[in-house]
């Protein structure tokens, strides 16, 4: 049989379409990381606009850690730890920082052979932490084989993970060693009261760091536009170093920086009554978290030792509760700070003990913090052009550290520092201020489903900022009566807070709810597109006043 022309080419265009769709599902996900794209559902790489979706990792099926209760361990997928020991001293990289004050005082210091040492006496380990303050140096040095540990925030361990990929290194985070509580903020001045007051202003901070992270969440949380937001972000005065963009801070060069303590502080004492401290991790409480990151080469050969310094991390945040004082001074005197130095810092973070431990690697709910925030921090960076290799949270982690010792910690629970008592008042601050289009069934508080992406949206951002009140303010259009109007709203506002508790596991207390009717319009009650704009939920994240 002779073959037309067209059916000629109809058959070739077959064999090709066939052809590539093998190929594609063989190495899809090659082609897809060679040409920047990632895994399906992944932003394209390249300096590109962060909007709020990129944020929604927090909330995803994320709840509010127990405080009444012990924290009850899922049992542990990822099988029992080896008996392989180090037969040399472990060498774990830190900075000057006192989330990593565990394991000085569980070594008595920075060097092994400390009498005190918990590690020594306890686990038969010597352990020896190097000081490595330049990120750049600490990953070099990690990734040649001269430390065994390093320190890491997730957000900047996403970025680094995909450095390690590219160079065909294994890691693992083995222990989360802190939650930014205070240490982490935006210093401004005083006539800038809440995030969307950040528009048209200059803001310095230090790229692709724990402080660019915290500002890109905090744009992304606002009640600013996307241009808005955009805008913010290409005039940004990036320094080499957070202590440089207080510096800027300092000599009025520019009206807020991102920076972390003690620069924090010494940037609003140095303005002295123009500035004040906008917003820090004091309110957006699970956001920056600390972690120690292992290379896979030291937990195939000896995860015995990976547990032990485990062990022993835990063993000393109990002796730091006995004994506060003496361990500061043990602390000061091992990073070459004052007493009071050592004090300041340790107040603006939460050192995560087990039972923290177990609700960010997920051993202890639905889902893993570590995961949410990993790759979380994937997109973002991936979307600003930094991220290469394509990496996921769950393949660098490793629970089976934490999860050993769920035994030993049966009854230990999730304690806060912050309580929730006197309600927000009309002249406290909010810090961020948005209106939502939640919708409603017509005369009614049944949320429509439409919504609940939204609903879950606004969860996110009350876990992420765990010591805030959310005040939920219910609005109508002017039709009906004011009576009825404000009884709806109220109804409204008591249906997003319900549907909140229920899903997310919030506190009801952490709410103040209030139904406006048609008293505060944004819009002509005119035109069905006016009375749209006024059938609205306005949002403000407010400042815990204890």
């Amino acid at each position: 049989m002779k073959l037309t022309p067209f059916a000629k080419v109809f058959l070739v265009l077959v064999i090709l379409g066939v052809g590539g769709f093998i190929g594609f599902k063989k190495y899809g996900d090659n082609l897809r990381s060679w040409s920047g794209a990632g895994k399906a559902g992944e932003p394209k790489a390249g300096e590109t606009p962060i909007d709020k979706n990129d944020f929604t990792f927090v909330g995803d099926k994320n709840v509010d850690a127990p405080r009444t209760g012990e924290v009850a361990v899922n049992a542990n997928p990822s099988g029992a730890v080896g008996a392989g020991k180090l037969n040399r001293t472990l060498v774990v990289g830190i900075n000057t920082w006192a989330g990593h004050a565990p394991g000085i005082v569980a070594n008595g210091g920075m060097d092994p052979g400390s009498p005190s040492s918990i590690y020594k006496k306890k686990y038969g380990l010597d352990v020896k932490f190097v000081l490595l303050e330049d990120p750049a140096a600490k990953l070099a040095a990690f990734i040649k084989g001269d430390i065994d540990l390093m320190w890491d925030t997730v957000d900047s361990y996403a970025r680094e993970a995909s450095v390690l990929a590219d160079q065909k290194i294994q890691a693992k985070a083995v222990i989360q060693e802190d939650w930014s509580r205070g240490g982490d903020g935006i210093v401004s001045l005083k006539t800038i009261k809440s995030i969307e007051d950040l528009k048209g202003k200059r803001i310095a901070t230090t790229k692709f760091t724990p402080s660019h992270w915290l500002l890109l969440f905090l744009l992304s949380q606002s009640g600013l536009s996307p241009e808005d937001r955009n805008a913010i972000e290409k005039n940004l005065v990036f320094t080499d170093e957070a202590p440089k963009a207080a510096a800027a801070f300092k000599a009025g060069k520019v009206d807020a920086a991102v920076t972390w303590e003690p620069d924090l502080s010494g940037a609003v004492a140095a303005r002295e009554n123009e500035a004040h401290v906008l917003v820090s991790t004091t309110a957006a409480t699970n956001v920056i978290a600390d972690t120690l990151v292992a290379r896979q080469a030291l937990i195939n050969e000896a995860p015995r030792t990976v547990q032990d310094f485990v062990n022993g991390w835990f063993d000393a945040i109990s002796v730091m509760k006995e004994d506060p004082q003496g361990t500061n001074k043990l602390i000061g005197d091992a990073l070459k700070l004052t007493t009071d130095d050592v004090s300041g810092m340790l107040s603006g973070l939460k050192l995560t003990a087990f039972a923290d431990n177990a609700q960010f690697f997920g051993l202890a709910g639905p889902k893993s913090y570590f995961n949410s925030l990993f790759n979380g921090a994937f997109v973002i960076w991936r979307k600003k052009g930094v991220i290469s290799s394509v990496v996921d949270g769950k393949d660098w982690q490793d629970s089976r550290f934490v999860a050993a010792l769920a035994d030993q910690y049966k009854s230990q629970k999730v304690e806060e520092a912050f309580a929730f008592k006197d309600k927000p008042k009309l002249t406290d601050r909010a810090i961020v201020n948005k209106s939502l289009s939640i919708h409603f069934t017509t005369g009614s508080d049944e949320i429509m489903p439409g919504s609940y992406f939204t609903l879950d949206s606004l969860g996110e951002t009350m876990l992420a900022f765990g010591s805030t009140y959310l005040k939920v303010e219910g609005n109508t259009d002017a039709r009906g009566t004011e009576g009825v109007n404000k009884t709806l709203s109220q109804k409204r506002a008591e249906a997003v807070k319900k549907y909140l508790v229920t899903n997310f596991s919030i506190p009801e207390e952490r709410f103040v709810t209030e139904g406006k009717g048609s008293a505060n319009p944004v819009a002509a009650n005119t035109t069905e597109d006016g009375r749209a704009l006024n059938r609205r939920t306005d949002i403000k994240v407010v400042l815990n006043p204890q």
